[in-house]
């Protein structure tokens, strides 16, 4: 029997970045064979035997992995596991048209009637299904009435925690541009902060795709003062631009029908940035209000408020910025990892 992982390393998507390193940090070592979900579906399924042991990545838009595993699990293919990026769905609708009123009529039964039990027919055949959340565990027990799901803890390279010697007010944002990321209330946050603190500054650091162009484009006649519009910023390049900011603002407007982890969140915490987020989708589970970032109301007189506080603390923000280590440490480890992930 082999191991086999299904996923790909390419792309500025959360998955492929999470792909990467869940390989190289936990897979490699416990003998799992790569596979680009790139190769084409029939030299995929050729590597593959009945018995073999198989981990995809599944998310509402990884097509080709949902292919695979909707192929693997037809097949009879009987040691599958998944994580599940996008709790409680495998895709969205399961059923898909090109008719758009009949997309909506599925993605409705997807929500109340989950497909006539046709997903809980598949989710049922898989070994175990990972979530990178609690609250999600939850959820896809709740709704489908599992016994097979598990939790399994986001990885990082430890290696790579920085604490933050910034003393300044500046915000960063890094993250796909779009309606559903909060992204206008922060830049508000930002424009009141700016009677009493005009220096601070906002990096904006993503790239809005589709129907969002025309929501980013808005954003950028609206906001202007002191805020940068970087788009897509390289990896050598990103390390400067956090360095020059304290405050991570990553607000979430709430998902109605399914709870994806932040990688965004996370990935900020690696860097040491102060986050500043709501109690929304999974956010709670990544930040303690008080301990290692904070929880904003969304009301933003109250959150301006608040923020001037914060900004007078100077010994309060120094704990955070220590906790934050010890946190991911504790969390988000390769142990703390492969305490759940079953081999």
């Amino acid at each position: 029997m082999k191991h086999f992982y299904i996923s790909t390393q390419l792309g500025t998507s959360g998955i492929c970045k999470y792909a990467n390193d869940f390989y190289n940090l936990v897979l490699k070592d416990k003998n799992y064979i790569f596979i680009d979900s790139n190769t084409d579906f029939d030299t995929i399924i050729s590597q593959l035997s009945v018995n073999d042991k198989i981990h995809l990545e599944i998310g509402i838009f990884q097509k080709k992995e949902i292919q695979i595993l909707l192929y693997l699990l037809q097949s009879n293919y009987k040691n599958i596991t998944i994580t599940l990026h996008d709790p409680p769905l495998i895709k969205f609708p399961f059923y898909a048209f090109k008719n758009q009123f009949l997309n909506k009529i599925a993605k409705f039964y997807d929500i109340y009637f989950n497909s006539g039990n046709a997903i809980n027919k598949y989710l049922k055949k898989i070994k175990t299904i990972y979530v990178l959340s609690h609250k999600g565990v939850a959820i896809v027990q709740q709704k489908y009435k599992l016994q097979n799901v598990q939790y399994l803890p986001h990885i990082i390279d430890t290696n790579n925690i920085e604490t933050s010697t910034s003393n300044n007010q500046n915000f960063v944002y890094l993250g796909f541009i779009g309606k559903n990321k909060g992204i206008e209330y922060s830049l508000k946050l930002h424009q009141n902060m700016l009677a009493t603190h005009p220096h601070i500054k906002y990096y904006v650091v993503g790239t809005a795709m589709g129907t969002e162009l025309a929501y980013f484009n808005y954003l950028k006649k609206t906001y202007q003062q002191n805020v940068y519009y970087l788009g897509y910023v390289s990896n050598d390049k990103l390390a400067a631009i956090f360095a020059d900011a304290t405050f991570a603002p990553l607000f979430f407007n709430s998902y109605k029908f399914y709870y994806p982890f932040s990688g965004s969140i996370l990935y900020s915490l690696t860097k040491g940035k102060i986050v500043i987020t709501n109690n929304t989708n999974t956010t709670g589970e990544l930040i303690q209000n008080g301990k290692n970032g904070f929880i904003f109301t969304q009301n933003l007189a109250h959150d301006t408020q608040t923020l001037l506080k914060i900004f007078k603390s100077p010994n309060l923000l120094h704990n955070i910025k220590a906790e934050i280590p010890r946190f991911l440490n504790t969390h988000y480890s390769i142990t703390a990892v492969n305490n759940y992930f079953i081999n």
